[in-house]
């Protein structure tokens, strides 16, 4: 599994492409900023430069540092054309992976949920999946919520994401917890909920409160 992403997680590869289209953008691009970009250390950043002027994919314009340019050649931009469409397919594989996990820990329950009104929590990439697999399993679905103002008023799967403080009005009998960051705190929000019954259930672990 791991090893169909290889672009998609921390490596020489990954570090290659972001370089490269940094500096496709700013060509005058500092190592520090570059470092910052590719998640390494300057002086990795350096041996990076190096190493892909060695093999033909840019070149180095400038005699100190303050005046140095970098240039990607033919070469470098078929390269990152390449790393870019590989990048592209891992995205679209590990979606559809995310798509089918979210299905199996759901579908287990279906029959259960399918007649009781879900809100879920959430509504980033893991708040869409959720939506998405109760929509495609034909469960109830009454509201999206969300703390992040941002993201409120979006529409997903016709619905508008709307403030936790409505959560009650939508009257749920199951809130699914659609977000893999701050899970304890949303979960510690719901308590004074679970306490009345309604049930809590965390995509993660497929586990309830």
């Amino acid at each position: 599994m791991i090893g169909e992403f290889d672009l998609l997680l921390p490596g020489k590869l990954i570090r290659e492409l972001v370089m490269m289209l940094e500096i496709e953008r700013n060509p005058m691009i500092s190592q520090s900023a570059l470092a910052v970009k590719a998640g390494l250390v300057p002086s990795m950043v350096n041996t990076y430069i190096r190493r892909m002027a060695e093999r033909g994919l840019l070149e180095k314009h400038g005699s100190s540092r303050r005046r140095t340019s970098y240039f990607l050649t033919d070469s470098g931009r078929k390269h990152r054309a390449g790393l870019m469409r590989r990048y592209s397919i891992e995205t679209v594989r590990l979606y559809k992976y995310a798509k089918s996990e979210f299905h199996r820990l759901l579908g287990a329950r279906a029959a259960e949920l399918s007649s009781k009104r879900i809100v879920v929590y959430g509504s980033a990439e893991t708040g869409e999946l959720s939506c998405q697999a109760l929509t495609e399993m034909g469960c109830l679905l009454v509201g999206v919520v969300d703390n992040d103002p941002l993201q409120q008023g979006r529409n997903i799967y016709g619905h508008t994401v709307v403030s936790p403080e409505v959560l009650e009005s939508l009257e749920p009998e199951v809130v699914l917890v659609g977000s893999m960051g701050h899970v304890e705190e949303i979960e510690s929000r719901l308590a004074h909920l679970a306490s009345r019954g309604v049930e809590i259930i965390t995509v993660e672990m497929g586990a309830t409160v």
